[in-house]
């Protein structure tokens, strides 16, 4: 026999047998059973001071006065249960609103020191975005007593992580498929015993493609141990890549002991280990789950389906910062290279010449106040490096006047940048805001937040441009509560699929309003990146043509969209010109065009809109358009296209001939309307 063994190789004629109880599993899972119930409950730490800790409490939604815990405002999570089974993975719903007129930092970790031990190895945490430490990118954070992730909430808004939205990166949770390893903080003994603490982080990898080796232990015991992940990638090889992305200092020891890894260990043999499964480790795990999965199938009263508690830690502080004032260009600069963790506030308005630019230097965090000032700039006015943070607010920032149709380049560059504005106008150049991920191959993703903006440009709002193959995360862009416009595209992306690609985008447009030049070729969002979601949220768009799509899935919920123009690339039988590099100006409300051969989804459905007092009221999304289609898809037969209408408003001439199931269309008095069937 081989002595590389593949987990496929395995006999299936025992009962027993780990390939047996593996498709055992899948028809388990197949029947979309839900094995346990994950119970959630927060705790609220609230600081008054510099210090985080202040005083606790458990709940799932309290309002607290600002003179009894430092915190004005209210945190609540929407869902206090979760249903999981093995693959599977989804967002939980948080909602904390800053009522205070100071900013506010919340951090948020997560706990499963109450949860049976084999769930601890299997359940994780993280928010979907990425973070550099230690000087490595981390794809996603997990979430732990180890590792939090901080929010920044502006002077009375909201952080928003719901089913329907998010303004900001989500918290998500995942129950891994296959149980492979993971980062565990513990204690090596002298004896070579490892007592675990805490299960901080999966390692997953491709279980089907990996290899196995017969070993023999000091007892002579015989064990299959790991010895490719894919089949030509070794054990050595593999934590080297591990090492590259977890945001460690110390790169992953080769030497184990028992399969523990050391990552970070004191001299008494605590710290960070990672622990690679064996063949016999993983294959007991997945009888573990199938006998999960089969007793929730049988489930009754007296048996019923495990439940696991889970604690979040929500920490909510008021930023008392210092403030650094700068005057010129220079001092600005300076103090973007030196001065960390305060306010940087201009006293003076900064003019910038056509060769001068304020650089947010790379590792930089920043947060600018402009302070009512402006910020004038012929080119470029300023430019994000990779892995830098800014945060820029109470401002302007304007293109000067150059001559007659001639603009400035760009107001914000961010290439793998996170950048927020907060009460700014951006206003005077080709695009206001312009994202580069794709530059050189850049493998960090940027996050761009506009919250209560007003932003325009001569060609766009907004241009994005993901970094596709380059990285694991989607470049994000948030507009919330904010108005943007263009002469041609208030938002638009890029559908270049050579090389990494410029795609993998996630766009939010969330209580805004934006409205490109009715009289201009254009639109409001051209939408034509693969592998892309948009989500537009209770929110009005305008413009010649509303939403042009050739890619992605796109979710219109309980928003106006609007398709003003009087469309032109028509041929003589009526029919959309498909473009091959842009789309045909059709005039539509939403118009999707499939000749790029990229899946598109698009859902169209209301939206619940919660008031002042906290009820909830239904908004309806509107699809208009006075000269061309409410809908339309050309091809409209095309493979590669999901429409699904759930409710909305349709003109009386373009009803939408695209009903998702449950739903049904009647026709009113000034169009069509299309609303769930309550049965």
């Amino acid at each position: 026999m081989s002595k590389y063994l593949r987990k496929t190789k395995k006999t299936n004629n025992a009962v027993s047998s780990p390939a047996l109880i593996r498709a055992r599993r899948n028809v388990v899972w197949q029947a979309g059973l839900a094995i346990i119930t994950v119970i959630l409950t927060i705790v609220i730490i609230f600081a008054m001071t510099s210090a985080w800790y202040t005083n606790i409490v458990e709940t799932s939604g309290l309002v607290f006065e600002a003179e009894a815990w430092g915190f004005d405002g209210q945190i609540t999570i929407a869902e206090k249960s979760i249903q999981a089974a093995p693959g599977d993975e989804g967002s939980i719903q948080l909602e904390v609103v800053n009522s205070s007129e100071s900013m506010t930092s919340v951090g948020i970790s997560a706990s499963k020191s109450r949860m049976d031990e084999q769930m601890q190895k299997r359940l994780f945490f993280y928010v979907e975005t990425q973070s550099v430490r230690n000087g490595e990118t981390m794809d996603r954070v997990y979430l732990n007593s180890m590792s939090s992730y901080t929010y920044t909430l502006f002077a009375n808004s909201k952080l928003s992580l719901t089913e329907q939205t998010h303004n900001d990166a989500p918290v998500k949770w995942q129950w891994v498929y296959d149980m492979l390893g993971y980062y565990v903080l513990g204690t090596m003994t002298d004896d070579d015993i490892f007592y675990a603490t805490e299960y901080l982080r999966p390692v997953e990898y491709d279980y089907d493609k990996a290899t196995f080796d017969y070993v023999v232990d000091t007892e002579n015991n015989v064990h299959l141990e790991l010895k490719t992940v894919d089949g030509t990638t070794t054990v050595e090889e593999f934590l080297d890549q591990l090492s590259e992305t977890d945001g460690y200092a110390n790169d992953i020891s080769k030497d184990s002991v028992n399969g523990y890894y050391p990552v970070e260990v004191d001299e008494y043999g605590h710290g960070v280990y990672v622990y690679l499964c064996s063949y016999t480790d993983v294959e007991m795990a997945t009888k573990y789950d199938t006998d999960l999965g089969l007793q929730a199938a049988d489930k009754d009263a007296e048996n019923p389906m495990p439940t696991y508690p889970v604690t979040l830690t929500v920490s909510a502080q008021k930023n008392d910062e210092d403030v650094y004032y700068v005057t010129t260009l220079s001092q600005l600069n300076s103090a973007m290279a030196l001065f960390q963790g305060g306010t940087i506030q201009l006293t003076e308005g900064i003019v910038l010449d056509d060769d001068e630019s304020i650089v947010i230097p790379a590792g930089a965090q920043v947060i600018v106040d402009l302070n009512g000032k402006k910020i004038e700039a012929a080119g470029r006015a300023i430019e994000a490096k990779p892995g830098s943070s800014a945060l820029f607010i109470n401002g302007e920032i304007t293109g000067a006047d150059i001559g007659e149709g001639i603009y400035a380049s760009e107001g914000i560059y961010a290439v793998g940048a996170e950048v927020t504005l907060n009460k700014m106008n951006i206003s005077g150049f080709v695009d206001a805001i312009s994202v580069g991920d794709h530059t050189n191959e850049n493998v960090l993703d940027s996050k761009v937040r506009i919250v209560d903006c007003v932003l325009s440009g001569k060609d766009s709002s907004v241009y994005i441009s993901g970094n596709g193959l380059a990285s694991g995360q989607k470049t994000q862009l948030i507009v919330e509560g904010s108005t943007l416009s263009s002469d041609a595209m208030v938002i638009w992306g890029n559908g270049d699929a050579n090389g990494n690609g410029r795609w993998g985008t996630d766009i939010q447009i969330i209580d805004s309003t934006l409205s490109s030049n009715k009289e201009i070729k254009g639109a409001a969002i051209f939408h034509p990146q693969k592998d892309s979601t948009l989500t537009i949220y209770n929110s009005t768009l305008s413009g010649f043509t509303g939403i042009a799509i050739k890619g992605g899935t796109v979710s219109v919920q309980g928003s106006r969209i609007d398709g003003l123009g009087e469309g032109t690339d028509f041929d003589d039988e009526g029919n959309p010109n498909a473009n091959p590099s842009g789309f045909a100006d059709t005039g539509d409300a939403i118009y999707i065009e499939t000749n790029y051969g990229y899946d598109i989804s698009l859902k169209i459905d209301d939206a619940e809109i919660l008031d002042e007092n906290g009820g909830k009221t239904t908004v309806t999304s509107v699809i208009s358009s006075p000269h061309g289609q409410s809908l339309r898809v050309w091809e409209a037969d095309a493979a590669n296209v999901s429409v699904k209408i759930y409710a909305g408003e349709f003109d009386e001439e373009q009803p939408a001939h695209y009903i998702a199931s449950g739903s049904v269309q009647s026709q009113t008095a000034d169009g069509y309307a299309v609303k769930k069937n309550s049965n």
